[in-house]
């Protein structure tokens, strides 16, 4: 359940035209948070986050907090207090003077938005001039930049955390629910864009260095076969069975063969190398 500050605001759903568009408009922003393509990195969908949530919300302005990268799916916190070692990072505002107070909140990793980001749960605050006794530092910085109440929205799949989406108004009121079901899909599908980034990347990576290990070993054959006179295949069955007898990865034997190319062979055992 969301953690609420206040009563929603008036705002109800309308049956005018214009819903028929916005609801064309919002998938097409799911749609364009879930692409990654090529050159697409986190900053740039993190910009598009908060333009669509400006753009297609009764919000002024929004901010993106996302979880160090280096480790997305942080297991969540009952407590909604950031955990020991972790880090969050201000990844995209919609306005300067909101980057600031953001900061702030990400450097004492208190108040609403971390504690949608670490307890998976919406936090949402309808008037920060009484919200004061729970966030007595960041009630008045989110006034002195002209807002009043906020909505924080998780952005979390399954059991990945990665960030929350954080929504201000310079009016009192919560996001009334249908709004804040839109805030959902979005980060939802926000998530999903930087969940597939960081697997694309991960995916580069691994590819990466398969390359360099086949590249290591094609060039230790061509050492091992003129040192000792050996066919190709003849050196790669060589380096395949003195990587068994110790046990040793054949990318690193290659490896330490290309780097040391007049060194002794068969090498000493990994345990028996100078260190």
């Amino acid at each position: 359940m969301p953690d609420l500050i206040g009563p929603p605001s008036g705002d109800v759903p309308s049956g005018d035209p214009s819903s028929g568009e916005k609801a064309r408009a919002l998938g097409a922003a799911l749609a364009d948070l879930t692409d990654i393509r090529a050159g697409t990195i986190p900053a740039m969908l993190t910009r598009r986050l908060v333009t669509y949530c400006v753009d297609l919300l009764p919000v002024d302005a929004a901010g993106v907090m996302l979880l160090d990268p280096a480790a997305p799916g942080a297991p969540v916190a009952e407590t909604g207090v950031r955990p020991a070692g972790s880090r969050v990072d201000v990844a995209a505002s919609s306005d300067e003077a909101l980057r600031e107070v953001e900061l702030y909140e990400a450097g004492t990793g208190r108040g609403p938005c971390v504690e949608a980001l670490f307890t998976g749960r919406s936090c949402g605050v309808a008037d920060f001039t009484v919200a004061g006794a729970r966030w007595p530092g960041l009630a008045p910085r989110v006034l002195a930049a002209g807002y009043q109440a906020m909505w924080a929205q998780p952005m979390r799949h399954l059991e990945h955390s990665v960030g929350a989406v954080n929504l201000y108004r310079r009016t009192t009121g919560l996001l009334p629910p249908h709004q804040q079901e839109r805030a959902r899909k979005l980060a939802h599908a926000a998530t999903i864009g930087l969940l597939l980034f960081w697997a694309r990347r991960l995916r580069a990576e691994h590819l990466r260095r398969d390359l360099t290990a086949r590249v290591a070993t094609e060039q230790a054959k061509g050492i091992l076969a003129q040192r000792l006179g050996l066919s190709p295949e003849a050196a790669f069955e060589a380096l395949t069975a003195q990587a068994l007898r110790h046990h040793s990865p054949l990318p690193d034997l290659a490896r330490a063969l290309t780097e040391e190319p007049q060194g002794p062979w068969p090498p000493p055992a990994p345990d028996d190398r100078p260190r």
